[in-house]
């Protein structure tokens, strides 16, 4: 992604609305640009990019582009601008479909940055530190061999389809694909940028805490099982780690 940063310093986390179209010269400050709405077509003097919504896009400092949205729907964005010194830096578009810290980055992240003290904005520094690292490993993924991905499918195929069974082991991904552990956490880190029990993890969670905004369940300890944990003790600990308040904190609202 950088051959190098250094001297790295967020100078702003906002969230807000595109207008429809416009045109930059020499922008202030590099950028990471999310779209949570719309689709945005980015035309530089080299190349153009279009990036659509669930997919993050890098603006360099100093760079000129013209924007303009596709379709008439709304484009909406996050955006964290910040300072560094860079090599090789140049606009580029990823997914984060499988990025660990989405929650935190799409709800939390423009809040803490705006209103939070010392402490909150060290939490954004380290989601952005982690957001860095998820598009290397995802920038190397593209030269992995494709063998190698394939490699790994069998236990992709079967963790889709039982990710919130209460009996899901890693040890049973591994035994389909016919590899080492080493091997398969290799393998499956470099494809999801995260281990396999953190991936898991992430995706019980996620889903826990949307099932709890819906309202739609009866107790906590039904959610957890709901999501893979017979242990409602755990789950509540491994919420609470990530969401910073317990399941039963975080129903009340």
């Amino acid at each position: 992604m950088f051959k190098n940063i250094e001297n790295l310093r967020i100078e702003n986390i906002y969230k807000g609305a595109s207008k429809r179209q416009g045109s930059v010269q020499k922008r202030k400050y590099n950028s990471f640009v999310f779209r949570t709405a719309g689709c945005v077509k980015y035309t530089f003097p080299e190349i153009s990019i279009q990036a659509e919504q669930g997919k993050i896009l890098f603006l360099p400092k100093g760079c000129n582009y013209d924007y303009a949205c596709v379709a008439d729907t709304p484009c909406e964005y996050i955006i964290i601008s910040f300072d560094a010194e860079l090599e090789n830096a140049v606009p580029f578009s990823y997914p984060l479909e499988s990025f660990q810290d989405m929650d935190e980055f799409t709800n939390n992240l423009t809040d803490l940055w705006k209103f939070g003290g010392k402490a909150e904005h060290y939490r954004c520094y380290s989601v952005f530190y982690n957001l860095l690292a998820y598009l290397e490993n995802l920038e190397n993924l593209t030269y992995i061999d494709k063998k190698k991905a394939d490699i790994i499918s069998p236990a992709v195929s079967y963790l889709k389809k039982h990710i919130y069974d209460c009996e899901l082991k890693v040890e049973t991904l591994v035994s389909l694909c016919g590899i080492s552990d080493t091997y398969f956490q290799q393998i499956f880190r470099s494809k999801y940028g995260t281990s396999p029990q953190k991936y898991i993890l992430s995706k019980r969670l996620s889903h826990a805490k949307s099932v709890i905004d819906s309202g739609d369940y009866d107790t906590i300890s039904l959610v957890a099982a709901s999501v893979g944990y017979s242990d409602p003790l755990y789950f509540s600990r491994a919420f609470k780690k990530k969401y910073g308040m317990s399941p039963a904190q975080y129903a009340k609202g």
